[in-house]
């Protein structure tokens, strides 16, 4: 809920102001001179300061200046009788946001406060999504799921991600680490489930030379090199119950011994774990630690998969065309927005992953600049049940032009119809980009 200090020195106009503006579900604060305003604004932190223009002592207007040299970037709206209107307006080209004269109209202040609020939430939204453009997407769950890293970043605690293989689980964890103040220090990443059960251990915690076949020197395991850092152990579910217990006990004592070694070295390390199953069910059946779970559960965090935020598809497919041209330093392709609709259909069982190496194959499989419908393989269009002989007069048309480098006479030929009734096609389209764009 968004707070709003009213300052006035008329207590009755103050009393009034809370209750209607406590009744449009704002948390409301007063002060009835300056001096207690100014402690009020440090301590409540208000989204909007109301204030009175003329009071004792203190101006609104040298109030406002006040705020502006203490850094409180509240929205102000400044009450005015008709004789102090100069004053307001040079409040606004000071940057105060609206005022309003007296008797106030209290359904126009209702629409300025709700307009100036929710610019506020506007430009929250925007600097959010700025902050974290390695995250792409415009889909609300996508904005939700990064809010989230935000709300969590600068905390020490343990995090689990929870989501689908490929749906993006180590980007996340990166975001975390990147955007805390561990940044400057080191974010190691271990695939749990491509290390052998006998060397895990050293892995995570490292050993002392001599302490089994094979160990000629002393070792530093993840752990050690993720001091002051942060550690990521993907998919934490296919570690042993034996090493789920080790584990639990250097979450707990914040330190560990390097296997060989009796020297238990102290550690401060954040942990974030992963995983593409169901941990809870896993716990329920006695594979996965209950005590380990709750502790790495501290903050879980949920990411959707691609069949939940379709409307992403097309953003996700540009971001990977221009990824991939820059890497390959090679022209950037187009999609047409037929194949991208077509895609759409689609369930992505392997998420952003599948979408991104799909994206790589089109753009080597196609033979001009532009992707179409006919350079999507027949695997994925056979799972949405569809028949390239089932064209729309629309893909159809774009189709022949595209292959006849918009020669409408050989395109014509390609379609096996006459010259006349392509026009008639063409001539249905004459406002549509795509059609327009190919013609000669």
């Amino acid at each position: 809920m968004k707070k709003i200090l009213i300052v006035d020195d008329k207590e009755n106009i103050l009393k009034v102001l809370k209750a209607i503006l406590e009744a449009e579900n704002y948390i409301v604060d007063y002060a009835n001179d300056v001096n207690t305003a100014i402690k009020k604004a440090g301590s409540f932190n208000p989204d909007l300061i109301i204030s009175d223009i003329r009071m004792p002592k203190m101006s609104g207007l040298e109030f406002y200046e006040t705020m502006l040299k203490k850094n409180i970037k509240s929205k102000f709206i400044f009450m005015t009788a008709f004789g102090s209107i100069p004053m307001a307006v040079k409040a606004m080209k000071l940057g105060a946001s609206e005022f309003l004269t007296k008797p106030l109209d209290y359904d126009e202040l209702k629409i300025k406060i709700r307009n100036l609020i929710g610019q506020t939430e506007i430009d929250h939204k925007d600097e959010v999504r700025k902050k974290y453009k390695e995250i792409i997407g415009e889909n609300q769950t996508v904005y939700n799921l990064i809010e989230t890293i935000e709300m969590a970043a600068d905390y020490s605690s343990t995090v689990l991600i929870e989501g689908e293989s490929g749906s993006g689980k180590e980007l996340v964890a990166r975001a975390l680490h990147y955007h805390s103040q561990r940044r400057e220090n080191n974010f190691v990443a271990v695939n749990c489930a491509a290390l052998n059960h006998n060397i895990i251990e050293s892995e995570l915690f490292g050993h002392k030379r001599g302490a089994f076949t094979g160990a000629v020197k002393d070792k530093k395991g993840k752990f050690e090199l993720a001091d002051q850092g942060t550690l990521m152990l993907d998919e934490i579910t296919e570690i042993s119950l034996d090493t789920q217990s080790k584990l639990l006990r250097v979450l707990q004592e914040k330190q560990f011994e390097r296997v060989g070694e009796n020297k238990s070295i102290d550690i401060d390390v954040r942990v974030i774990a992963t995983t593409n199953r169901d941990i809870k069910k896993m716990v329920e059946e006695d594979k996965f630690r209950s005590d380990l779970f709750y502790r790495l559960n501290v903050f879980p965090i949920k990411i959707p998969p691609l069949r939940k935020r379709k409307s992403d598809i097309s953003i996700l497919i540009d971001h990977f065309i221009k990824k991939i041209s820059k890497r390959e330093n090679i022209a950037q392709k187009r999609i047409s927005n037929e194949a991208v609709n077509l895609l759409k259909q689609y369930d992505w069982p392997g998420n952003i992953r599948e979408l991104e190496n799909l994206t790589e194959r089109l753009i080597i499989i196609s033979k001009s600049n532009d992707i179409t419908l006919q350079d999507l393989p027949q695997d994925i269009l056979e799972k949405i049940n569809y028949d390239r002989d089932e064209l729309t007069e629309k893909e159809k048309i774009i189709n022949s032009l595209r292959k006849s480098k918009g020669n409408k006479t050989k395109a014509a030929k390609i379609l096996g119809i006459s010259r006349k009734t392509l026009y008639n096609w063409i001539k249905k389209y004459k406002d549509d980009r795509e059609v327009s764009d190919l013609v000669e």
